[in-house]
């Protein structure tokens, strides 16, 4: 069994205001420890609960968040392209999203966004509202590989069964408003179990697919993002609308053919 955690910042217990995602602030110090302990908690885990490879990816703006001493040496770290390159290999059996935020515009949820909080207003794949463990979810299933729990805060959780109905979830805080949120006290244990139970029964969670083929679309909270993304891509997309660009894709192979 070869595990793979994709990782996040917001939807880490004990982070629990906006300015902990301030790299330059004095919470994000605090912000890297609380997430490099929740990984390894996870990763332990995952170990513990029989797997034979645990790989996991910094996920949060780029990475650099991750204090890679304090992680379980076992699980090894990737960027975003070894793990697609694992997914095609056939190198992961599922997959666990820690971490997670719901998607822009949720109400209720913490610190909601999808990929970019200044610049994406709303992302959609065939119609459909997309979150970024969907989009996750969705390079995965293209592989065949299952997204089996999500672990976040309440919002983020309760969206992800909207994608995955059978999906494993693990709320370890709630949304006050959006910039605030309050931690379970026993947020450490809600992350145990959840990877648990998630890894006793992986090969029961569906696997999150769409009919082919394909469109994305993204509308962006302003018409000069817009226009910056259509001068670099040119014909390869539509402007649909003064914020709204629109390309079509056969099949989905990569994750950047979710983006623009």
């Amino acid at each position: 069994m070869n595990v793979f955690f994709l990782t996040d910042l917001e939807g880490i217990g004990g982070i629990t205001d906006i300015d902990f995602m301030d790299r330059r602030g004095e919470k994000y110090a605090q912000a890297r420890i609380l997430l490099s302990q929740s990984i390894d908690l996870a990763v332990r885990t995952a170990f513990d609960s029989g797997a034979d490879s645990v790989y996991y990816l910094d996920g949060h703006g780029g990475g650099g968040n991750v204090i890679e001493d304090m992680v379980d040496p076992r699980a090894q770290k990737c960027n975003i392209t070894e793990w697609q390159q694992l997914l095609r290999e056939g190198m992961i059996d599922c997959q666990i999203e820690l971490g997670s935020h719901a998607r822009a515009g949720t109400v209720g949820g913490f610190l909601d966004h999808t990929i970019s909080s200044r610049e994406w207003f709303c992302h959609k794949v065939n119609g459909r509202e997309m979150s970024e463990l969907s989009m996750h979810a969705l390079i995965c299933g293209a592989y065949g590989v299952p997204v089996v729990a999500c672990i976040g805060d309440d919002a983020a959780c309760r969206q992800a069964k909207e994608y995955i109905p059978d999906i494993y979830v693990g709320a370890v805080k709630f949304a006050e408003q959006r910039n605030y949120a309050t931690t379970y006290g026993n947020s450490d244990e809600i992350v145990r179990k959840t990877v648990v139970e998630a890894l006793a029964n992986y090969k029961s969670v569906s696997i999150y697919q769409i009919d082919e083929p394909i469109t994305v679309e993204l509308t962006f909270y302003r018409t000069d993002f817009c226009e910056k993304v259509l001068s670099r891509y040119g014909s390869d997309v539509t402007r649909t609308s003064a914020r709204t660009l629109q390309r079509k894709l056969k099949k989905i192979t990569k994750y950047e053919d979710l983006k623009f």
